[in-house]
């Protein structure tokens, strides 16, 4: 498999329950305590505006210091200015709490400030987890959960779509089995219930699947009795969740929740418990997954997916791009999405840039009318269009 061309340097993840802190850094609970320090000359002589611009420094300090604390090496990602830029325009959600212990001006008329902040773990996941998968190009993820109540089958595939729910809001992009299976007419809960991995994995290669979930969601009532007339079951609900790469099957994390739920049935409290455990268990992978693969330790996947919107095409001018775009060195995949009202919409997969992939189609004859770190779009110019037709 190649390995990604983003990044220059090895990151190694702290995942563990108790991380190694450097100086001046601690962890208490979920929150990461730093002594940062911030600095702005005072202009005029007006110190209330210099110190809200130290403050806004000293912000930046503690989040550079609580990154350095959580992810060791990110600073050495490539494009990391980005992904930090996109983190420290939230300060204000990470940082619960900042106090000053110290303050003075320099003799070179510039106001310096100490303060000891705290960086709440959960909420720097959450805007760190989204700009890391935005860097990394969006891996696709398939999600496949054998699921029961009792000795029967799930109907609802509670814990598989909550699972996915949590993926999707991470900022994955998700193949829907479902849809995969019946297009290419596969019995899905065969394969669900077949529990072999390698069956797992194959399904998802065939799907271009980067990352694959996989596991098990069960449970089962263990006590029941009646409350003014009406008889509540308890059930215990257990989810085990699995993810690996699809292609080599590196585990890229994995955990396991169990929850005691009550219901007026048992596939009322099954309901319950299941969605309950499948978002705790799924939300303690689904930032480490972007970490893992960010790291190079995974070994990479094959390379960034690239959306690609176009318009002004005939069905001759999407099948002459897609196979132009499949002989050029780089490109892993093309993957289409849509072809509808003369719009096409494809994934590409591979080790470029959106600007690349941009002057690409631009030499290729599409003006470009927009672009975004994971997007490109355009039209096919009309002059271009006429000799294709």
């Amino acid at each position: 498999m190649r390995m990604r061309k983003l990044f220059v340097v090895f990151l190694m993840i702290l995942l563990s329950a108790a991380p190694a802190f450097s100086a001046g850094v601690q962890a208490a609970g979920e929150l990461i305590k730093v002594e940062a320090e911030g600095f702005a000359p005072i202009k005029g002589g007006d110190k209330n505006g210099a110190r809200d611009a130290a403050k806004r420094s000293a912000y930046r300090d503690a989040l550079e210091k609580a990154l350095g604390a959580y992810v060791s090496g990110i600073t050495e990602m490539q494009n990391f200015e980005v992904v930090k830029d996109k983190v420290f325009s939230q300060t204000t959600g990470i940082v619960k709490k900042f106090d000053i212990v110290r303050e003075k001006v320099g003799d070179d008329g510039i106001l310096y400030i100490t303060a000891i902040c705290h960086v709440a773990q959960a909420a720097l996941d959450g805007v760190l987890g989204p700009a890391v998968l935005d860097a990394l190009g969006n891996p696709r993820v398939m999600v496949l959960l054998d699921e029961r109540i009792g000795e029967k089958k799930s109907f609802l595939s509670t814990a598989e779509s909550e699972t996915m729910r949590v993926f999707e809001k991470a900022g994955y992009l998700l193949v829907d089995s479902t849809q995969a299976s019946i297009l290419k007419n596969i019995d899905l809960d065969a394969v669900r219930e077949s529990a072999d991995p390698e069956v797992f994995r194959q399904l998802a290669r065939d799907f271009q699947a980067d990352v694959l979930i996989y596991g098990k969601a069960y449970a089962s009532s263990f006590a029941n009795q009646v409350v003014s007339g009406v008889r509540i079951y308890g059930v215990r609900s257990t989810v085990q969740l699995k993810a690996v790469l699809a292609n080599t099957a590196y585990q890229l994390g994995s955990d396991t929740v169990e929850e005691k739920t009550k219901g007026v049935s048992v596939e009322d409290g099954a309901i319950k418990g299941l969605q309950l455990a499948a978002m705790k268990a799924s939300g303690s992978i689904v930032h480490k997954i972007a970490y893992t693969l960010i790291s190079g330790s995974a070994g990479g996947i094959p390379g960034r997916t690239i959306k690609v919107k176009l318009s002004n095409m005939t069905f001759k001018d999407a099948k002459e791009l897609k196979e132009s775009l499949q002989d050029v060195q780089g490109v892993t995949a093309v993957y289409q999405r849509l072809f509808r009202s003369k719009r096409l919409e494809l994934d590409v997969v591979c080790d470029m840039t959106s600007e690349e992939v941009a002057s690409l189609l631009s030499d290729l004859g599409y003006d470009i009318e927009d672009l975004s770190s994971v997007t490109v779009e355009g039209v096919l110019n009309e002059k271009t269009g006429e000799k294709t037709s």
